[in-house]
């Protein structure tokens, strides 16, 4: 339905020695403002795992072709990344996105606001001294060195990213010089690590407003009047 309401435009493909008519998919047709934000039209809903707009319009509506509603309805203009993920898809963005899905994103103070981590570092750190730059070869990781307790211990304060046993660590000025950690313990701050984050971000696109039905007809209506029908 939706597309086939918008208007068609001349296209070619080599230099306009030939042309095609196509549907003109640059066409933006917008519901106001005024309706989005007005509480009387419309109901919250969280979608749930694995709905597409398709089960959602087809849930609410009776009609599985008004998923442009609701995308409409809510700003959504990428249904891939800007609808969540269910839980499959997104173990497969969350591991094509990052290098180690349980690496530390970064960490966070008591108030959940995104803050310096503290850190004890078990690893070959004989080359590293209080006040060197330390980075995560393996991730993101980046800090600095607050103290040095022994050769093999250091206490790290993360500035972004984080570190995990495994990671591979290296003075920044000097890369030649890396070991691996073999054990790590949070002094302060919580870490959230990368899959965490991003199933948080997908969490809160969840909550989307839903147009009562009684408005359909006039929503479509209008939706037809503006592309000309």
């Amino acid at each position: 339905m939706y597309f086939k309401s918008f208007p068609y435009t001349y296209y070619s493909l080599d230099d306009a020695s030939t042309v095609q008519i196509v549907t003109n998919l640059a066409t933006r047709v917008t519901i106001s403002d005024e309706v989005k934000s007005n509480l009387g039209l419309y109901d919250e809903y969280d979608i749930k795992d694995g709905e597409t707009p398709e089960l959602v319009a087809d849930k609410f509506y009776n009609n599985p072709e008004l998923h442009w509603l609701v995308l409409h309805y809510n700003d959504i203009i990428d249904p891939r990344f800007d609808w969540p993920l269910d839980t499959n898809n997104l173990s497969k963005y969350v591991a094509g996105k990052y290098s180690n899905p349980n690496g530390i994103h970064h960490y966070e103070d008591a108030n959940l606001a995104i803050a310096n981590g503290n850190v004890i570092i078990n690893a070959n750190v004989s080359y590293l001294q209080a006040g060197n730059v330390v980075t995560n070869l393996s991730g993101t990781g980046t800090g600095y060195v607050t103290s040095k307790l022994t050769s093999s211990n250091i206490i790290v304060t993360v500035t972004s990213g984080g570190f995990v046993t495994g990671d591979i660590i290296s003075n920044v000025a000097n890369t030649t010089n890396n070991s691996a950690i073999t054990l790590t313990k949070t002094i302060s701050g919580t870490p959230v690590t990368n899959l965490d984050y991003e199933d948080g971000v997908n969490e809160s696109k969840r909550r989307i407003k839903i147009l009562k039905s009684t408005y359909i007809d006039a929503i479509v209506k209008d939706f037809k009047k503006k592309l000309g029908e």
